[in-house]
């Protein structure tokens, strides 16, 4: 498992997940659950940290929402 640390509008808090489909499910679940509002996820491979969102970015750096 790996630690994840998910930010929110109330903080930030860590917790553990199998991958990173995994963190974006509990960090959504518990933001619902608790009543906070969702910013980011950040997870580290190796030394580098990596932030997880809800959005892909095209080419042309603009988001884009068709998964």
């Amino acid at each position: 498992m790996a630690l994840y640390t998910c930010y929110t509008d109330c903080g930030k808090w860590q917790f553990e997940a199998y991958n990173d489909k995994d963190a974006i499910r509990l960090a959504l679940y518990y933001c619902w659950q608790w009543g906070e509002d969702f910013i980011k996820i950040e997870g580290h491979k190796g030394f580098v940290p990596y932030t997880l969102c809800l959005c892909k970015i095209d080419k042309s750096n603009l988001p884009t929402f068709n998964f």
